[in-house]
């Protein structure tokens, strides 16, 4: 069996609010940019062609969305309850469950804390573009994670949550954005170690 690999995208995120037909627990947008050349090290240059995970449109519920990948000590906080193959690429909606690591994945992604998407996939087929470039023509998806830090820049983050409004005025700067101290506040009285070691190497 093919190895398991990951990559991270800036996907164009938000939370589904209930005014636009969610419960404020569902994350959307699009997972895996297609047609997007991106170095991955010194001798790969990577792309996914469009239509790379239409075998599992159908079964969209059996992949797992976590907070950081769960083989490197990520945690499961919901699942994956569609999939749609998009022109700019593969589109998801993720519905979080109701629990402290859920509750507390919600409230990092609205904060802009956690503004990147990651997947891991196995390879399946490739093929080769003139200038090297590897097109992954058929791969299949393991996980979707919410994460720190993702490789491909602003074609693959965390637009926005339109429930932001959840946030306290005192916890806003002027603009309306939510402050820094608000957000360490949150780091700081997370039951997470993952997050609490986020804290501490920001105070390094």
């Amino acid at each position: 069996m093919a190895e398991v690999v990951f990559r991270s995208f800036t996907p164009d995120l938000e939370v589904r609010s209930a005014a636009q037909g969610g419960d404020g627990r569902t994350i959307v947008g699009i997972a895996v940019p297609y047609d997007r050349p991106q170095r991955i090290d010194r001798t790969l240059v990577e792309a996914f062609a469009r239509g790379a995970f239409n075998h599992q449109l159908r079964a969209a519920h059996r992949i797992p969305f976590a907070r950081e990948h769960m083989s490197l000590g990520g945690t499961l906080v919901g699942k994956t309850v569609s999939l749609r193959d998009d022109a700019a690429g593969l589109y998801g909606e993720w519905r979080v469950s109701k629990t402290p690591a859920g509750d507390e994945t919600l409230e990092l992604v609205r904060d802009g804390v956690l503004p990147h998407l990651s997947i891991g996939f196995r390879e399946d087929k490739n093929k080769r573009a003139a200038e090297g470039t590897v097109i992954r023509t058929r791969a299949h998806l393991t996980e979707v994670v919410a994460t720190l830090q993702g490789a491909y820049g602003d074609h693959a983050a965390i637009s926005g949550v339109r429930s932001a409004d959840e946030i306290d005025d005192e916890d806003q700067d002027d603009d309306g954005t939510p402050r820094l101290l608000a957000v360490r506040r949150m780091l700081a009285t997370s039951t997470s170690p993952y997050l609490r070691g986020v804290l501490a190497r920001s105070d390094g």
